[in-house]
């Protein structure tokens, strides 16, 4: 056959095909047919036993639309009437008694058994609630601890499956997140933070914390069960709204009645979705209580996260943290699903991190050393302890209007706080307080996943298989026609557009102190007791801007927090500001010199035994004498690897302990007026800074004289040059020691050694973080004296200072002092020696606590020109500001 032929015969047979199909459509039985069967998928109540047709009965004719809607509204209003034993359509015919009840006090209602039998029966439904099931063992116990200490109902855990299937990362395209499907004016109400860096809505416990204190808020308004769980669903307006109506509409004088979820869902005053929310909930809950009676007990949960927690500092990467946990950062993220970034927020101080308990030890210990250095692969994680749960099974409850509800509730506990919606009276029950047009954000509805409606779920587009999209394709007619529209949204799984989730403005007041202590205030009127906050840590100040965050802290970070009534935040404030004055004391001038003679000790003890050793210490001690900041300062301490790391340490603690990298965090049921107030009282008397001015020349020329049995006379000359903090000014004293003294022919040899005034001369620069010292030493030769060598002595290094080097000096001197110090990078970065080199030590200890410091050093020298040095050699090498020890022989 010709492929023209045969393409005409399929066009015919396709055009006979779709004729066909529009004849069947016309047809009145069968679009009677596809109408019934779109309403039995929006409505499980169609769905009953099929009935058993007369073949003599006459073909029924389709019934007016009144009619219709008439019969309809009489199913949905049986399908809420009290469950009967035959709803659980058992094979054997047992009653409802036998099965194991959750301890919700909500009806049993046909509807629920609806979906008891799709959970338990059907081959979809089986294998949602395995997924769900399965996943809620990470999470069980957290929670039901939580509704433990809160005095609800444990079986309230359900409520997590369907809202969120047990996923703490899931999003609703109404932008509900989380696994409690919070909204953002929700989470906000409740103290969830939420900003680009992190979402506490997906927090496990914290949004754990604030759904268990919204059920209880939501139960202590409504006083059912039923009723609360709808508000969560729904909102608290629309419930409302709905039990007015049934209010309105009972006869004038008749008795006030409690008003139940099931009246309102039989006169259909809630959405749809609402109306088969709760229901689920109880199915499920049953459904789990009865896993072996159903079937299901081959479905086991996941092992609990036990959870452990450590304080990191803000802007601390996850692969830092994991690294030190010896875990994955994937298993990282798990316990921690509320970080959106790589780190955590790089504001607001420390950051509380959730991880295995089992690796809380190992992680304090090894963290420091992470923080600093990341050399280690992603190790594989070790098995989570695996844990399990008993479910209650209390008998099933009464029907009777008063076994609805569980009475009054316990005592609130503290980590919930107080009650966070406003007071009002419930339509029916009493004369209205509130208007319901007045309760703002909490009448916005907390969409949910439909998990079901009796018929399992519907399939998605390949393009979509979230049915993020599709969502409002599925919706039916008949319900926007209700305008259920942006209020009865359906719940997908899936990620938000990052245009929607609009940070909340920063919760915290800020302000600074006059001594630069920065104090942070957030008011919660809600929170039980006041939270009070010292932190000490590097770049502290820029926290109490807004617009340039934090860095990492450092060695010396310390974190302190106090809680106290509110009646007694005075006392709280003074309990902090001592706290923060004893971490102060402990760098205040006089420790760091005890802690300076002590590191030194070993290197004194050396110089005391060692000819012309006490003249090095008089040098030291009369440039930096008692009352100096750097008190205690031993020349040549640092060439020793203990020592420097002592000394090093110390001289970290002094940069970091002071006022200004100091804040206070308050929390609570305050006011920034009264915490300023306070706080410039209570904080005036910290100690100043052990930093807070540099370190200038010294004050005047000074001569001493050391007597030691010694062969010769030897001098040293000694002033204060520009500290490591100081780069371009240290690079340039550097460059100028080398010159005058170095072993190819400095400026000082050639005029002294060569002309033969004396027998020895050395410039050296003993480096210190804050401050160094630069001295020559000079030995007079034979038969001149110091007397007649010193003038020549200061005529070289006055035509220095004026004049400054040359080109080709500073060329030289650069080449050299690279090359040492890029040995000492590669000694820094090599593999770890047991019997290194002092200097390797030394340098692996200064790269530790001061990092990128030999580089920057590098990268100055690189830039190195004559002014620099005429500067740095002008402020430094000045007669009227050296010390000059002689030691004379006895």
């Amino acid at each position: 056959m010709k492929p023209r032929v045969r393409r005409a015969l399929l066009l015919s047979g396709a055009l006979l095909g779709v004729a066909g199909i529009l004849g069947a459509l016309a047809s009145p039985s069968m679009r009677t047919s596809l109408s019934a069967g779109y309403r039995a998928f929006r409505d499980p109540t169609l769905l009953d036993k099929p009935v058993i047709e007369d073949p003599a009965a006459p073909v029924a004719r389709r019934m007016p639309g009144e009619e219709e809607s008439r019969l309809l509204d009489a199913a949905i209003a049986k399908d809420f009437e009290k469950a009967q034993d035959s709803d659980l359509d058992d094979p054997e015919g047992a009653a409802l008694a036998t099965l194991a009840m959750p301890d919700l006090r909500i009806p049993v209602t046909r509807r629920t058994m609806r979906f008891v039998r799709f959970f338990a029966k059907s081959d979809g439904g089986r294998a949602i609630f395995g997924d769900r099931y399965q996943r809620s063992g990470r999470y069980r116990p957290m929670i039901e601890h939580s509704l433990r200490e809160s005095g609800l109902p444990e079986d309230l855990v359900w409520l997590a499956a369907v809202e969120s299937g047990f996923d703490p990362r899931a999003v609703s395209p109404a932008g509900a997140a989380g696994l409690f499907q919070f909204m953002p004016e929700t989470g906000a109400l409740y103290g969830l933070d939420q900003s680009q860096w992190v979402d506490e809505r997906r927090s496990l416990r914290r949004s754990s914390t604030a759904a268990v204190a919204h059920l209880r808020d939501l139960y202590e308004r409504f006083g059912r069960w039923d009723l609360a769980l709808a508000a969560y669903n729904a909102g608290i307006e629309t419930v409302l709204r709905g039990m007015a109506r049934v209010a309105a509409s009972r006869p004038q004088g008749a008795p006030q009645t409690p008003i139940g979820f099931a009246e309102l869902a039989q006169q259909k005053l809630l959405p749809e979705e609402t109306a088969n929310y709760v229901p689920q909930i109880v199915a499920f809950a049953i459904v789990a209580n009865n896993r072996a009676r159903f079937g299901l007990d081959g479905f086991h949960a996941d092992p609990s996260l036990e959870m452990g927690e450590i304080a990191v500092p803000e802007g601390t990467r996850l692969r830092t943290i994991a690294r030190a946990a010896g875990i994955p950062t994937r298993l990282l993220r798990e316990y921690n699903p509320e970080l959106l970034r790589d780190r955590t927020p790089p504001f607001g101080g420390d950051y509380i991190i959730h991880l295995p308990a089992e690796r809380v030890q190992q992680t304090l210990a090894a963290f420091p050393a992470y923080l600093e250095h990341e050399r280690v692969d992603d190790p594989s994680a070790d098995p989570v302890t695996e844990h399990a749960s008993a479910m209650r099974a209390p008998s099933i409850p009464g029907v009777d209007e008063g076994d609805e509800d569980d009475g009054p509730l316990p005592p609130r506990p503290s980590p919930i706080g107080k009650n966070r919606l406003p007071d009002f009276s419930l339509p029916g029950q009493g004369p209205p307080t509130l208007s319901m047009a007045s309760l703002g954000p909490m009448g916005a509805k907390l969409p949910y996943v439909s998990i079901g409606g009796g018929v399992g779920w519907q399939p998605n587009r390949p393009d979509d298989p979230l049915a993020v999209f599709a969502a409002e394709e599925r919706r039916a007619p008949s319900a926007a026609a209700k305008g259920l529209g942006g209020a009865a949204l359906e719940k997908q799984l899936g990620f938000i557009p990052a245009a929607r989730m609009e940070p909340p403005p920063d919760p915290f007041q800020r302000f600074v102190l006059p001594n630069g202590v920065a104090l942070r205030v957030r008011e919660d009127a809600s929170a039980p007791r006041v939270a009070i906050t010292i932190r000490i840590a590097p770049d502290e100040g820029k926290i109490a801007g807004t617009s340039e965050p934090a860095g990492e802290a450092g060695a010396g970070e310390t974190r302190h927090t106090i809680t106290v009534g509110k009646r007694d935040l005075d006392l709280g404030l003074e309990l902090a500001a001592g706290r923060l004055r004893l971490l102060l004391g402990e760098t205040s001038g006089a420790q760091l010199a005890s802690l300076r003679r002590f590191s030194a000790l070993p290197r004194r003890r050396l110089l005391e035994s060692q000819a012309y050793g006490p003249a090095w210490l008089a040098l030291g001690d009369a440039l930096f004498p008692a009352g100096h900041a750097l008190e205690g300062y031993v020349l040549g301490a640092r060439e020793d690897a203990a020592v420097a790391r002592d000394l090093l340490l110390a001289e970290s603690m002094a940069t970091e302990r002071t006022p200004t990298r100091a804040s206070v965090t308050v929390i609570g049921d305050v006011s920034r007026a009264r915490i300023e107030e306070l706080a410039k009282r209570v904080f005036a008397t910290l100690p100043a800074s052990a930093d807070a001015l540099p370190i200038g020349p010294h004050p005047r020329e000074e001569r001493l004289t050391v007597e030691q049995n010694v062969p010769a006379t030897r001098a040293l000359y000694g002033w204060i040059a520009p500290g490591e903090g100081d780069v371009k000014e240290h690079a340039a004293m550097r460059v100028a020691m080398w010159i005058l003294s170095s072993s190819k022919g400095g400026r000082l040899d050639r005029a002294l050694v060569e002309k033969g005034y004396a027998s020895e001369v050395r410039a050296m620069l003993d480096a210190g973080s804050r401050a160094s010292v630069a001295v020559v030493e000079v030995v007079p030769a034979v038969p001149h004296d110091l007397a007649a060598v010193e003038p020549r002595l200061d005529a070289e290094i006055d035509a220095f200072v004026q004049a400054g080097p040359t080109g080709v000096e500073i060329a030289y001197a650069v080449a050299h002092l690279k090359a040492g110090l890029k040995k000492e990078i590669a000694s820094q970065r090599g593999p770890v020696v047991e019997n290194a080199p002092k200097f390797a030590n030394s340098a692996r200890i200064r790269e530790a606590l001061a990092p990128g410091a030999a580089e920057a050093l590098i990268e100055e020298l690189d830039k190195m020109s004559v002014q620099t040095m005429r500067t740095a050699l002008r402020k430094t090498l000045a007669r009227g500001h050296r010390v000059v020890v002689t030691t004379a022989p006895k």
